[in-house]
């Protein structure tokens, strides 16, 4: 990792821990609780100042961040009978602003701020893009061309429509790629409009190295009723080629079978020790994870639950989708629908790690998300947002997680106590933080384990 990749993560992450702390703080200061420290980091104090009864501190870990708040633990308030209070020291401490001393619903609020305000960040990401940039077209449309890339020396424009690659029709610019890696660097004719004008334009493509994280071209499951079961693919099958070309990823796998709807393709699949040729007829269907979307050819298979990190050799022309933009209305509606597709996609994931239908090997730690932020910001700022609007809704659905020691677990001590009527014991609210801190450790051990053996791997 270079050290543009490693200051470009630390921001990143960094804007994640402060919003999700300022979350905490604001709404504590709303309801009129006093907080003392607000840190980014743990331990050792590297820098800060006090403003009022704050102090805010830049702290030696970066791994996280603190609010800590006036009367947050109760064995730290001490009541007398005329009902003054003092702290654990002796000290003089005002009832009012002690977060222990606030009605369930007050503190539960606190709580739940710091994860609403890592969604609320990623939905004014969202908002910001789609406003300032717009939302990519779906059809076959494109932006300006990159800068000294094939498709500018060629003459292409921002909002010429793509029609065809090599005579063969184009509904989305997945099959020009498609296209471009089936013919491994070949020279090939789009056929375009501009302006009700059609005209054929003849360029040849240049190779680059991308790094992507994918599922590989592997079966997971084989639909009912879909042209891949009456082929005979099993769970277990890797694909290695279609019709020759050859495939490693899902997404090289799916580019290809989706530009091929009513066209029979030869998969090359290796089946334990037998490699097979089996040919199938991908069906034009709407995709079932998006049924409003376009037809796109398919062969009813499913990836297996793993993922793989490659750097891979594509061919490309520069250019992209063209991009249109939203008013703000539009853009926060879209916004919102974003977060929540993130959100479900997140839910779904930790739902597989649980179930062990996803390997424990993608659990992922710092190193691995730094160094994946690092990627993301070579790829340019837009990707680097995108990726952090990602990382904050991971941040926030994980914090809700009803561990003992993280904000959901607090939460689950709040509903007992709303439930209940009285708050859950100090001594088991303390055996259940050390139960949820040696989960939480453990995981992050063994996140760092598999972080550590994916850069130490050949």
């Amino acid at each position: 990792m270079t050290p543009g990749m490693i200051i470009s993560a630390t921001v990143a992450l960094g804007v994640l821990i402060f919003i999700h702390e300022l979350g905490h703080f604001l709404v504590a200061k709303r309801l009129g609780v006093g907080v003392l420290k607000f840190s980014l980091g743990f331990g050792k104090r590297l820098w800060g100042f006090r403003l009022g009864e704050t102090e805010y501190l830049l702290s030696a870990v970066p791994l996280g961040g603190y609010v800590k708040m006036v009367g947050e633990d109760p064995r730290e308030v001490r009541v007398g009978p005329d009902g003054s209070a003092t702290d654990a020291e002796g000290r003089p401490l005002d009832v009012a602003k002690s977060f222990a001393h606030k009605p369930v619903w007050g503190r539960a609020l606190i709580i739940l701020a710091g994860p609403v305000a890592n969604f609320l960040l990623a939905v004014a990401i969202f908002w910001g893009l789609y406003v300032l940039l717009g939302r990519p077209i779906a059809e076959p449309v494109i932006g300006p061309p990159t800068e000294a890339s094939p498709a500018a020396a060629a003459g292409l424009r921002a909002r010429d429509r793509i029609r065809a690659v090599d005579g063969t029709p184009v509904r989305a610019l997945e099959d020009i790629a498609a296209h471009l890696q089936q013919g491994r660097g070949a020279p090939v004719a789009l056929t375009l409009e501009r302006a009700g004008q059609t005209l054929t334009v003849r360029l040849t493509p240049v190779a680059k190295t991308v790094v992507t994280y994918a599922q590989p071209a592997q079966v997971g499951r084989a639909t009912p009723g879909f042209p891949a079961e009456a082929a005979g693919l099993r769970r277990g099958d890797r694909i290695l080629a279609v019709s020759g070309q050859p495939v490693e990823t899902w997404p090289d796998l799916a580019r290809i079978i989706h530009a091929s709807p009513g066209r029979p393709v030869t998969l090359t699949v290796q089946r334990g020790e037998e490699r097979l040729e089996i040919a199938v007829t991908p069906r034009l269907s709407r995709p079932p994870d998006n049924p409003e979307g376009r037809e796109v050819g398919l062969i009813g298979i499913e990836p297996i639950s793993d993922f793989i990190r490659k750097e891979v050799e594509v061919w490309d022309l520069g250019i992209g989708p063209a991009f249109e933009r939203l008013n703000p209305v539009a853009a926060l509606t879209e916004g919102v629908r974003r977060t929540a597709e993130v959100s479900v996609t997140v839910v779904w994931f930790l739902g597989k790690l649980l179930q062990g239908e996803l390997p424990a090997k993608t659990i992922g730690g710092p190193i691995r998300i730094v160094q994946m932020a690092g990627e993301q910001a070579q790829q340019g700022f837009l990707y680097l947002v995108t990726f952090t609007a990602a990382i904050s809704i991971n941040l926030a659905i994980l914090n809700l997680l009803p561990i003992p020691i993280l904000d959901g677990g607090h939460l689950l001590f709040a509903a007992i106590e709303a439930v209940r009527g009285e708050p859950v014991s100090v001594r088991r609210r303390e055996m259940a933080q050390k139960v949820g801190l040696v989960l939480l450790v453990g995981v992050m051990v063994f996140a760092l384990y598999n972080d550590l053996f994916q850069v130490f791997s050949p």
